[in-house]
């Protein structure tokens, strides 16, 4: 029998194509965490029934997980940065801060993210994208999904943590500006964040989706008209829902209250650290939004470091007490 210890620390290709049968584990069954078990196979979970039927009834690998809990991993589309590297960073090696990153994080449970460049110059753009476009990953790491883009064409009324001398309106030509600052190639790039109520973004918004690129709304002042415009031009997500964006009133139309629309192609994250957002928040955003809100933990260079001061973009940071 296999440990988790012992199964951690095997290469990713010894698991290949071989049934493996996790006990002792509590699964999330029916909204209920159970002491069950799990098989899977190339990261697929498979069904007990179907292997019996096929005769396929004894595992190749057994894993006993001592009642841990099993689920799939986190996907972590906001990672600003962590363990000591900033995605924002130019003085820092791309390769360098992935591969740290990417290593650490799979040990947290993060299978999969998105580096995540904050609001910055034109001059950081054109550095770090050619970096990350050749990034290559190293097996058993957490996956690279693509960068993300949080800025900067954003609200300077709810610029946040990101330094309101580099964020940029679209201009007369807002596609031709939006390609001026992050550059012409674009295949990198996941997801951008921006605010819709900026003169343009509907071109913008049409062109991103047109090349596959998620574009979220963000760090913005919008009403509930901006929103839904943006929606209908493409946009399909919702930066760190309650923050950096005005807070529901019942006589403004402020974006938050378009939130309520059922509409099921908006998703939106939300920092479920119970510092960014009450616990009441998180019921509210499940409540209005059900099976539409997605987990992230805008996590910046200090995640996972002891207390202390650090440099997050251009901002000096104080962590004490883990916060």
């Amino acid at each position: 029998m296999t440990n988790a210890c012992t199964a951690l620390e095997t290469s990713v290709d010894d698991f290949k194509d071989k049934i493996i049968r996790f006990i002792n584990c509590f699964v999330l069954r029916q909204e209920q965490l159970v002491l069950d078990q799990l098989w899977v196979r190339n990261g697929v979970i498979l069904d007990e029934l179907d292997l019996f039927f096929n005769g396929k009834i004894q595992e190749d690998i057994r894993i006993d997980l001592h009642g841990a809990v099993i689920s799939p991993g986190f996907i972590d589309i906001q990672v600003n940065g962590a363990f000591g590297f900033d995605f924002s960073n130019t003085h820092q090696n791309v390769a360098q801060s992935c591969d740290v990153i990417a290593s650490k994080l799979v040990m947290t449970g993060v299978t999969a993210f998105c580096p995540t460049i904050i609001t910055s110059s034109k001059q950081v753009y054109c550095q770090l994208l050619p970096q990350f476009r050749a990034y290559r990953e190293k097996p058993g790491n957490a996956q690279v999904l693509g960068v993300h883009l949080e800025g900067p064409f954003i609200s300077k009324l709810h610029s946040g943590m990101h330094p309101k001398s580099h964020i940029s309106d679209f201009g007369s030509d807002p596609v031709q500006t939006l390609l001026d600052i992050y550059g012409s190639d674009l295949d990198v790039v996941r997801m951008v964040t921006l605010a819709p109520e900026l003169a343009g973004s509907d071109l913008v918004i049409a062109e991103l989706a047109s090349r596959g690129i998620i574009v979220s709304v963000g760090h913005t002042d919008a009403n509930c008209t901006a929103l839904e415009n943006a929606v209908a031009a493409g946009a399909t997500f919702m930066t760190h829902l309650f923050n950096a964006m005005p807070m529901f009133h019942h006589r403004r139309s402020h974006l938050f209250g378009s939130v309520t629309h059922p509409n099921p192609e908006l998703f939106v994250g939300i920092i479920a650290d119970l510092v960014h957002v009450h616990p009441a928040g998180l019921r509210v955003a499940e409540a209005i939004a059900p099976g539409r809100v997605v987990l992230v933990t805008d996590s910046n260079i200090a995640s996972g470091l002891p207390d202390g001061d650090y440099t997050f973009g251009e901002q000096e940071i104080e962590v004490r007490r883990g916060v």
